[in-house]
């Protein structure tokens, strides 16, 4: 569901889009996922396990124990320590940042089962990674689910879903918790996913009716 929500509300901007998509070993897809039903092209969608998205930790430390030579001990300049955190971002988020990098207009990378993450990716490191990626020109989308997020105070907009599977999509409710400061969301309660027109009329035209 949560897949449905983002694909509709990015859809004004889907030539920027790149997805990631956790998944575990041996998952096979709803058939209603919309990468199931190929509604997300396949050429934007890279499937990853969640532990091909752990730290790249050797660099980093390389480069802060460099740092550590040139100044006092937690006194390095904001701009060394941006550096040492790009550095230390998974190797598939830098390719992904690097091939998907444009001028003037960001490139949307979402990240679909970003809960999977926990355990996987230190908690006190995923601030610093969203700066990152942010800092090298790129916006993050996260999807998470069955699990409260820790870190969402680090996100410019959060929104929150609640609903069943995607068949019964007019009934789940969308509300925004933080940022969106105009359109049908602004009011900071929840509203039906039918009544949100920008998303209502992408999932009608894309999600098949049931049986």
């Amino acid at each position: 569901m949560l897949k449905w929500v983002a694909f509709a509300s990015l859809a004004r901007y889907s030539s920027r889009v790149y997805w990631t998509d956790l998944r575990l070993p041996g998952e096979v897809l709803e058939p209603l996922d919309p990468m199931a039903l190929h509604v997300i092209p396949e050429e934007v969608v890279h499937v990853l396990r969640p532990r091909d998205l752990q730290p790249e930790e050797r660099e980093a430390r390389l480069a802060e124990a460099a740092s550590t030579t040139m100044f006092p001990s937690d006194e390095a300049p904001e701009s060394v320590r941006r550096i040492i955190e790009s550095l230390r971002m998974p190797s598939h988020t830098q390719e992904r940042i690097s091939a998907t990098f444009r001028s003037g207009e960001p490139a949307i990378l979402v990240c679909a089962n970003a809960h999977r993450l926990v355990g996987v990716f230190p908690e006190e490191g995923a601030a610093p990674l969203i700066r990152s990626i942010v800092d090298a020109g790129a916006c993050i989308v996260g999807l998470w689910a069955d699990a409260v997020c820790s870190f969402e105070s680090v996100f410019d907009v959060v929104v929150h879903v609640e609903g069943g599977g995607p068949t019964a999509w007019r009934d789940a409710t969308i509300q925004c918790e933080k940022g969106i400061s105009t359109g049908p969301l602004t009011s900071g309660r929840a509203h039906r996913l039918a009544d949100v027109r920008p998303i209502a009329t992408i999932l009608e035209g894309s999600i098949p009716a049931p049986p």
